[in-house]
């Protein structure tokens, strides 16, 4: 699908500095327009800082098209990073990692290989492992272990380094970075948008906006545009475990829908479960123990020195499919907010609205974002 080339002759706001935010302006620079980028505190401070750093395709219960979207975003990562990294002058940590997507009885071995059959699917590299192979790969496994799916295709960093090199970065590119800058709504004249307003009275003027702001999409459309949008906050407690003496991990696993991922500074991320608090998530200690026995169980011969308990949040979106594209009814209002993989999706997201607004390129999936159900009351 093609539609007609957007009028892009001011400068874009990008609210939202998150890894989505940052990304979508990135590109947009890259291209050579103007861009603003706008953050309430600084880029990476909210849940991208409390992410794990996986770009992990097939990080939840996704399906062989989510996997494939995830893979294409794997591929845009590699072709960025090197980039990012030179201009960005921060080391942040990156590193390849495998996941085994572990099994312990024969329901878990069904999901595992369907798992498998999206990454080969997506022309990502995993193999099938038996429980022995699975123990020789990582020793700290349980016995327990039947086989699991080894996906020998992600990469994992320091979410917060990250983006303060990324940031430099997109500085680089050519980006202007407001910080602690909240926007408090957007003016719209003629059916199109002209500006973004702060809190501290001041505004922006725009030709463009891009809405990156997450968890928080649902009620800035509300509140600023008077649209229903199907975002919410999706609570998530975390762990980060400290390796004292202990052994690093050989593998990242993922296994009853915890991520357990050693970092390259000694730290393991173990996370999510799920907080019905949403934006009002604090440290549980509830999730800390529940967490703590999820990684016992599946490797019981690992030890953790000390535990330390986050609280973060994510968007929730419809089948978990990111919303990306215009937003109906008025010109000028793109939105890129993903589900509860932002961090994975970032890429292809900031591709894919990057090329929208300045080529008129539609992706396919634009076609399945639940955007078209945005509807101002």
């Amino acid at each position: 699908m093609t539609i007609p080339q957007n009028n892009l002759d001011g400068t874009v706001a990008v609210v939202g500095g998150g890894v989505v935010g940052c990304f979508v302006a990135y590109r947009l620079a890259g291209m050579g327009v103007p861009v603003t980028l706008i953050d309430q505190e600084w880029p990476g401070s909210g849940a991208t800082g409390n992410s794990a750093g996986n770009v992990q395709p097939a990080s939840g219960d996704d399906d062989a098209y989510k996997i494939a979207l995830g893979a294409e975003s794997l591929a845009l990562w590699r072709k960025y990073l090197p980039r990012i990294k030179e201009t960005g002058g921060d080391e942040f940590g990156d590193q390849d990692v495998r996941y085994l997507y572990a099994a312990v009885n024969e329901k878990e071995e069904s999901a595992a290989r369907e798992v498998l059959s999206g990454l080969h699917a997506a022309g990502l590299k995993a193999e099938w492992v038996d429980g022995r192979s699975a123990r020789e790969i990582e020793p700290n496994l349980s016995d327990s272990i039947i086989g699991g799916t080894l996906h020998q295709d992600c990469i994992q960093m320091d979410p917060k380094l990250f983006m303060s090199a990324f940031a430099t970065a997109a500085e680089a590119e050519g980006v202007t970075i407001l910080r602690q800058k909240q926007a408090s709504g957007l003016t719209v004249s003629g059916g199109r948008i002209v500006g973004v307003n702060f809190q501290d009275g001041t505004s922006l003027e725009c030709s463009s906006v891009v809405l990156a702001t997450g968890a928080w999409t649902g009620q800035a459309v509300s509140k600023w545009l008077g649209y229903d949008l199907p975002v919410e906050p999706y609570g998530l407690q975390k762990l980060h475990l400290e390796l004292g003496s202990a052994t690093p991990l050989n593998c990242a696993v993922r296994w009853n829908g915890v991520n357990i991922v050693c970092r390259r500074d000694g730290k393991v991320h173990a996370g999510s479960r799920f907080d019905p608090a949403g934006f009002d998530a604090k440290p549980s200690d509830d999730a800390r123990a529940w967490l703590l026995a999820q990684v016992a169980e599946i490797l019981p011969g690992f030890h953790a020195s000390g535990v330390e308990t986050i609280a973060a949040f994510a968007a929730s979106t419809p089948a978990r499919i990111p919303l990306v594209g215009q937003l109906p009814g008025i010109d000028g209002i793109y939105l890129a907010v993903p589900s509860t993989d932002g961090f994975l999706m970032a890429a292809v997201l900031g591709e894919m609205t990057s090329e929208l607004m300045v080529g008129g390129k539609a992706h396919p999936l634009m076609e399945r974002s639940p955007l078209a159900m945005a509807r101002p009351r």
